[in-house]
């Protein structure tokens, strides 16, 4: 599915024709959403207006009256029309261009037709909301790239496309765009709680489930530009930044295929949540244990954040066993853990310990072997939840295991290109005396 690309240098062009031909263009398709007995005298009453305003020799008669034909297009058209694409798309671009000619981009009225384009496209209540998708979403880009680099009204029509792509489950129209979300906010002319909530829309729409796993990533990227931004916005009220800072923290542990959060608790205001409780479960995520988690959880302020945020305490417990086990792992990579071990971090009988690694390895936290002759898993790798340093230290005594392994094996190999010239030696000699022996023993006897 290709995506959209949503641009900054399109200029909205119109034919040297007059409004009233414009006007009829704009009638033969706009008119059908009538009953056929009144398409005609609609159209011929506004395609008179756009004569007399073509005809009218007072320049400001004249584009008074043209802003009337044309705000009473726009405000005609009702969504899709029965047309075909092409036509549909070239009716929404006209119109566009028609407006951007007739009214400043800063007036009132030019946001509110726009809007009018923008919400009749993009309804997600009505009947049509799924139908002709990809026409709604190449009306809308085209909407987004007609107007100016700086136009607030951008981040409107990018909400109400991103609402409607999210929807849909359509995300992959905007893969390109979302990379440049950062550049258009210090672009456009909006206020900082707007670009928060800017943030805020964008995360939310890639936890949707119709987005899919493949944009947690994604989701996760954008919960960090938030907290990062409104961690150097100091313009928001402290109130805001707290409450948004536990929000994201807690969007980011919903996501269940993410597991590294170190680099969250480097982000100014996550440090700033103080004593909050979302700041104690993000470090017992990061560094706690499973059994660390359930006595947080059954404190009174665990569970009331909790409650609060909407967390799920199984699903923070079915995530905590992984990081155990995880953990556990890594402090054996290269050899064995035993079924016993493993059940008793996991705080499960030994019968479910197959099951746990399963899902530890499917989670790409570890890779190894499990056996069940010897009842247990041969780890080949395991991911640590931080390095500080233990895990430091831990890597240089592994890599001095190694490094004595490479010397004792070129000893070897050293010794043996030694030994192998002397034992060839030694078996020539010995094939030659046993061939002159022979030799000898074969001569005839001489009188």
């Amino acid at each position: 599915m290709l995506g959209l690309t949503m641009r900054a240098d399109l200029v909205a062009v119109l034919s040297d024709t007059t409004l009233r031909e414009h006007a009829d263009e704009c009638c033969i398709l706009i008119s059908r959403v009538f009953p056929e007995e009144k398409r005609a005298e609609w159209s011929d009453a506004l395609t008179k207006e756009a004569s007399l305003a073509d005809e009218s020799s007072d320049d400001s008669t004249a584009k008074a009256k043209a802003r009337e034909v044309v705000a009473k297009l726009t405000q005609s058209i009702p969504g899709l029309i029965e047309c075909t694409d092409r036509e549909l798309e070239g009716l929404y671009n006209l119109v566009m261009a028609l407006l951007i000619k007739y009214y400043e981009t800063e007036e009132e009225s030019f946001c509110n037709l726009v809007m009018h384009l923008v919400n009749v496209v993009s309804d997600t209540q009505s009947s049509a909301a799924m139908e002709r998708s990809i026409i709604k979403y190449r009306i809308l880009s085209n909407i987004f790239n007609l107007l100016p680099t700086a136009s607030p009204l951008r981040l409107r029509v990018f909400k109400a496309l991103l609402t409607l792509v999210s929807m849909n489950g359509d995300m992959d129209f905007l893969d390109m765009a979302l990379q440049s979300v950062p550049i258009w906010l210090a672009q456009w002319n909006i206020s900082s709680e707007e670009k928060h909530e800017c943030l805020c829309h964008v995360a939310d729409a890639l936890q949707l489930p119709d987005c899919g796993p493949a944009y947690m990533d994604r989701a996760y990227e954008f919960e960090l530009i938030h907290l990062r931004f409104i961690s150097g916005e100091q313009s928001l009220s402290n109130e805001v930044r707290f409450s948004a800072a536990e929000n994201a923290i807690a969007n980011i542990l919903r996501l269940p295929k993410l597991f590294e959060m170190e680099e969250v608790l480097r982000v100014a205001d996550t440090l700033n949540l103080g004593t909050s409780p979302m700041l104690s479960l993000l470090r017992l995520i990061v560094s706690g244990t499973r059994a660390d988690f359930e006595q947080w959880a059954q404190s009174s302020d665990g569970k009331g954040a909790l409650e609060r945020l909407s967390l799920d305490a199984s699903e923070l417990t079915h995530k905590m066993r992984l990081l155990d086990l995880a953990s556990l792992c890594a402090r054996s990579v290269s050899s064995e853990v035993s079924y016993q071990d493993m059940a008793q971090t996991l705080g499960v009988s030994v019968d479910e310990v197959e099951a746990w690694v399963i899902d530890v390895i499917r989670a790409g936290l570890v890779s190894g072997k499990l056996s069940q002759v010897k009842r247990s898993f041969r780890v080949y790798r395991s991911t640590y939840r931080t390095f500080e340093k233990s895990q430091w230290e831990s890597l240089e005594q592994r890599l001095s295991q190694w490094q004595h392994s490479i010397q004792t094996l070129l000893r070897t190999m050293q010794n043996a290109r030694t030994q192998a010239p002397q034992a060839l030696m030694s078996e020539h000699q010995t094939t030659s005396v046993a061939t002159s022996s022979a030799e000898s023993n074969d001569a005839p006897a001489t009188a």
